[in-house]
């Protein structure tokens, strides 16, 4: 190359205004490619397409060629003349123009470039963020609860639209909507939810005016990442269903969360109407509150159900998936959760069996509508489980359902205590374990939780879960409870005493009864029978226990406070309580160990044996791993009892090898089993 012919080059470029082209197209270029970008993720894809980029590309060489050979002036397009001898005066307007067009074109250069750094750096440490979401309650003391049901669609629709993401673990709703959240702030919030984002929300609602907020928190520098206000302009559940879709898509541009197709269909599409929509809201919201009263036990000192109670019943709840149905004929989850609510009903003592066939058929009717429908399954599920006893269906139900929506709190923990159930047990350290360590505040969840931990030897977790069971509803006492046989079960009577204290405390209830099993460990009888006469018949029921059972108890203690003949009135009553309900059911195994046991109080030792063994028979062909233990337990009991040591012996090494409850601890002071105490296996 002669010399100078690169500078000649330089002075022809600059001379045809190539680099002012090169500086206006990569300005443009910039700007067509970021607005490309955001069209794109408008429509779910993350980048501009790859022929775009091409385009831009073949049109930066394109305007090479156009600058090099045309030149753009104030008289239009023209071709750029040769270099003549005589140097031509270039105006001096047209070189003011040429700057300044260059520095518009360099400043918005860097402008993009320095919004592309930012936004780049954005983009990372949101994409950094665990999204593990969760929508808060309403926080708003001034409402009554009829208007805070109404209001809770608003999180229920949410929730609901959100679910429909798949890159996000979404807490569900129902687990949400009870949280305590008064007084707390987002940190806490975030970390009781096990959330680290959080969706907060308020209505407000004036003559003037009606609008909702709602902001999108990190939890994890307590950063506000969104704000929003959306006007109400007609009824607030059609207002809703709209702008759920709106705030859900909204949520995932602010996470850079590039939605499927299929996904922003989901949101996009509202199967049924707003007013149905809103009336399975509330009857779901219902379902849950009443059978978290059930069993709590919300029962007043006339052993009625109280007002509150009385406001949120199963029938008012069906009631309202009932009108869900009638405004839209074709809405396969309201079918799917009124089948479950008569379900829970049923189980719960409200319903009898009568509603079993209208159970199945809202289940079959959601699936005509919907095979796919997550609820369907559960419906089903509870159908096996509850109604049917076939535990190894529920399963199928449970797992299909999983299949569809993974990481469901409720659907992980359900299964769980369908496998703990079957004896799968490693099935149910998995799954326990992720119900666990995601924190649900629900408290029914852990009482369960911790019996599940119980049978797997695992102590420590088993006292935990009762105790943030505790924490969650203190005026409740189940976990109480739970916790102090737990604790007897290791022989830690000192302890089970201390936790019935606390429970007296924070409840305002008495546990008369509970105090004289605690003596009779200990060896006092009389204080124990002293105990026991004191109970009430609600203190039985509050644990579980039928009249059958509270015979028994107070038959044992009386036996040991030599009180022979008010023991064997107690078994005989046992006998005949027990007598009876085989007589209603035949196959009921349990009512045979009980009844082996009050023939032995009685000394009818034959019966007593034929009894336990019939329990096992029928035990062993309707199997549960929950509730075998307890009839090897009774029939080793009967063994001892009767003198028959070898087979107590025997049964009781059974036990011992069996996931369940029960120690050598327990074993040694349990008095009904002193006669094998002497034995060097106990």
């Amino acid at each position: 190359m002669k010399p100078g012919s690169i500078y000649n080059l330089i002075q022809e470029l600059k001379r045809r205004r190539v680099f002012r082209g090169i500086v206006v197209y990569g300005a443009s270029t910039l700007i067509l490619l970021e607005a490309a970008t955001n069209l794109a993720n408008v429509f779910g894809h993350e980048s501009a397409p790859q022929w775009f980029v091409w385009l831009l590309g073949i049109g930066f060489l394109g305007s090479l060629w156009f600058s090099w050979i045309y030149d753009i002036t104030p008289g239009g397009i023209k071709k750029t003349e040769p270099v003549s001898d005589q140097p031509v005066p270039i105006p001096r307007k047209e070189v003011k123009l040429y700057q300044t067009t260059t520095f518009i074109s360099v400043i918005i250069i860097i402008g993009f470039l320095t919004y592309n750094i930012i936004d780049g750096a954005n983009k990372k440490k949101i994409k950094q963020l665990d999204k593990s979401i969760a929508v808060l309650p309403l926080h708003d003391i001034t409402l009554n609860p009829s208007q805070l049901l109404n209001f809770e669609f608003i999180g229920h629709q949410i929730t609901s639209c959100l679910l429909k993401v798949k890159d996000y673990r979404v807490i569900p709703w129902e687990n949400c909507r009870t949280y305590p959240r008064r007084g707390k702030h987002y940190p806490e919030m975030g970390d009781d939810l096990s959330a680290s984002l959080l969706v907060d929300w308020k209505p407000y609602e004036t003559d003037a005016d009606r609008r909702l907020t709602v902001q999108l928190i990190s939890v994890d520098n307590n950063e506000l990442l969104m704000s929003e206000n959306y006007k109400i302009d007609g009824d607030w559940s059609t207002e809703i269903c709209r702008h759920s879709r709106n705030i859900s898509k909204k949520i995932t541009r602010k996470l850079r969360t590039y939605l499927t197709p299929k996904e922003r269909a989901l949101i996009n599409e509202q199967p049924v109407s707003a007013q149905a929509s809103l009336f399975a809201s509330i009857g779901t919201a219902m379902t849950q509150d009443a059978w978290r009263l059930t069993v709590t036990g919300n029962v007043n000192k006339e052993k009625e159900k109280n007002e509150l109670i009385d406001s949120l019943t199963f029938k008012r709840a069906i009631n309202y998936f009932t009108d869900a149905i009638k405004e839209d004929p074709a809405f396969a989850e309201a079918y799917a959760n009124r089948a479950k609510t008569r379900l829970w009903g049923m189980k719960a003592g409200f319903f009898d069996s009568t509603v079993l066939d209208e159970s199945r058929e809202d289940i079959e009717m959601a699936f005509q509508l919907d095979k796919n429908l997550p609820e369907a399954h559960i419906a089903m599920g509870f159908y096996y489980y509850y109604a049917l006893k076939e535990y190894r269906m529920a399963s199928i139900s449970f797992e299909k359902a999983l299949e569809i929506r993974p990481n469901n709190n409720e659907y992980l923990f359900y299964l769980s205590k369908i496998y703990t159930t079957l004896g799968k047990w490693q099935e149910v350290r998995v799954l326990t374990n992720k119900v666990f360590e995601s924190n649900p505040q629900n408290a029914l969840f852990y009482t369960n939780l911790g019996i599940s931990y119980l049978y797997l030897d695992e102590f420590p977790k088993a006292i935990l879960c009762q105790d943030r069971a505790i924490k969650l509803i203190p005026q409740w006492y189940g976990p109480y409870i739970n916790k102090a046989y737990f604790l007897i079960y290791r022989g830690e009577i000192a302890e089970a005493r201390a936790t019935v204290d606390e429970a007296e405390k924070n409840t305002g209830k008495q546990f008369f009864r509970f105090l004289a099993e605690l003596d009779l460990y200990e060896e006092k009888y009389s204080s124990a029978a002293k105990l026991i006469e004191l109970a009430d018949e609600q203190e039985f029921k509050d644990i579980g226990e039928s009249d059958g059972e509270a015979y028994l108890i107070k038959a044992k203690i009386y036996k040991y406070a030599r009180k022979s003949g008010q023991a064997k009135d107690y078994y005989s009553l046992a006998v005949e309580y027990f007598s009876d309900q085989i007589a209603h059911n035949p196959d009921y195994y349990y009512a045979y160990t009980k009844l082996g046991l009050a023939y032995a109080g009685i000394g009818k030792d034959q019966l007593a044996i034929e009894s336990g063994q019939k329990a096992l028979e029928i035990g062993k062909k309707n199997y549960s791993a929950v509730r075998f233990p307890n009839i090897l337990y009774d029939m080793a009991q009967i063994y001892a009892l009767t003198g028959t040591l070898e087979s107590a012996q025997k049964t009781i090494n059974e036990i011992l090898d069996t996931n369940s409850q029960y120690t050598s601890a327990f074993i040694k002071i349990d008095p009904d089993m002193k006669n094998l105490l002497n034995d060097p296996g106990i």
